[in-house]
């Protein structure tokens, strides 16, 4: 006696699943070979880049070095660190200034000088050349401080005593003042 197989409910629903899914992958095949052959899609956000980030990296990064000369970027090694260190040095000293270029610039003083005056000092006419320096006296006392603020006092207190004590100022003190503010400005 043959057995005869039963047919359950599993066996039919296993049966009509390979056929759906033979079906189904078959209609997913022809549309990938579709898609591949036709550029269309429905939605053309969902289409996979052809490039990739690696390849765009890549491009972006030789665009950006095209970009520069060789000349502008040192790669070479050509020229050594001790050579361009000094080429920049001698740059800057070219930019500073030359005194033998100053001393032909200036203007030359025209002063009267006396035949005798010019017997005494025969390199008068050297110093003649240079403008006065403006900078005060770099030793008068600060008067801002305490020490300097005594110290200008007794200096001052000299200096009156030696007023009071002039001929000049006895016998008229408003001339003697006026001359004492000309001779002060005239020795600024």
């Amino acid at each position: 006696m043959a057995v005869k197989k039963r047919t359950t409910l599993r066996d039919k629903h296993a049966k009509s699943n390979t056929k759906s899914n033979l079906s189904g992958k078959i209609a997913e095949l022809k549309e990938e070979n579709n898609g591949q052959e036709s550029d269309y899609h429905e939605n053309p956000f969902l289409k996979l880049s052809k490039v990739t980030k690696k390849d765009k990296q890549l491009n972006k990064s030789q665009n950006f070095s095209q970009k520069f000369d060789s000349s502008t970027l040192n790669t070479s090694s050509n020229i050594s660190k001790s050579a361009l260190r000094r080429r920049k040095r001698n740059a800057r000293n070219e930019l500073k200034p030359k005194m033998d270029e100053l001393l032909q610039n200036l203007p030359e003083t025209t002063n009267v000088i006396d035949p005798s005056a010019a017997a005494h000092k025969p390199n008068d006419h050297k110093s003649t050349k240079f403008i006065k320096s403006t900078k005060a006296s770099a030793n008068l006392p600060n008067a801002t401080k305490q020490t300097g603020h005594a110290k200008i006092m007794t200096q001052e207190s000299k200096n009156f005593t030696n007023v009071l004590k002039n001929p000049q100022f006895r016998s008229s003190p408003f001339s003697a003042l006026k001359d004492a503010i000309a001779q002060n400005i005239q020795n600024q």
